[in-house]
């Protein structure tokens, strides 16, 4: 714990939203590279071919990782654009930004619910928003959420209208939202001509 390479793990870990301790991740890669060693030796009877697959199997739980680490972001990215709309509504209506992100916590799908729960319960358990705005960012790895904490951070110590904000933001995100749709179904036929 404290070293650099734990520390970067760790939000690995957090931005996959994997239950795990940084030991028990090694522990688990450990466990399948030499699972997979031993199966790989039996399945293929040749010592280099098991060592190959004891070097995937050191990998696998990392490539999981990644995979869902992307899968999740994609799917916070597409849900902020609501998110942003219920605050905004909320603001509108004389709800404080906590009790924003509190209904954006009740009201919307993981995971961005959860996210924002968690944002609620630490500032309910004494650290401040900002803080707590900055730890949702460290587990969350998009600019999107960026530019809303950067927004929430400035309207907090400066002042102004935050829903006016709120809701620029989320029209820019729904427009990026449905621009990077459009080159996905342009590209797709050259895309699987590539692959």
């Amino acid at each position: 714990e404290g070293r650099k390479v734990a520390v970067d793990l760790s939000t690995h870990l957090a931005r996959a939203d994997l239950k795990l301790t940084v030991g028990e991740f090694l522990s688990l890669q450990l466990i399948a590279a030499l699972g997979a060693g031993v199966g790989g030796y039996f399945l293929f009877g040749t010592i280099v071919l098991a060592l190959l697959a004891a070097v995937i199997g050191w990998f696998a739980p990392r490539w999981f990782m990644s995979s869902r680490q992307t899968a999740r972001l994609k799917i916070f990215n597409n849900q902020l654009g609501d998110a942003l709309n219920l605050m905004v509504n909320g603001l509108r209506s004389g709800y404080s930004v906590l009790q924003a992100m509190e209904a954006v916590s009740r009201e919307l799908p993981k995971p961005i619910s959860v996210e924002f729960a968690r944002v609620v319960q630490e500032v309910q358990l004494g650290v401040s928003v900002e803080q707590a705005l900055a730890n949702m960012l460290r587990r969350i790895n998009s600019d999107d959420l960026d530019l809303v904490v950067t927004a929430i951070n400035v309207q907090h110590e400066v002042g102004g209208n935050l829903a006016e904000i709120l809701d620029n933001i989320a029209h820019t995100i729904r427009e990026r939202v449905r621009i990077q749709g459009e080159i996905r179904t342009i590209t797709a036929q050259q895309r699987l001509s590539g692959y």
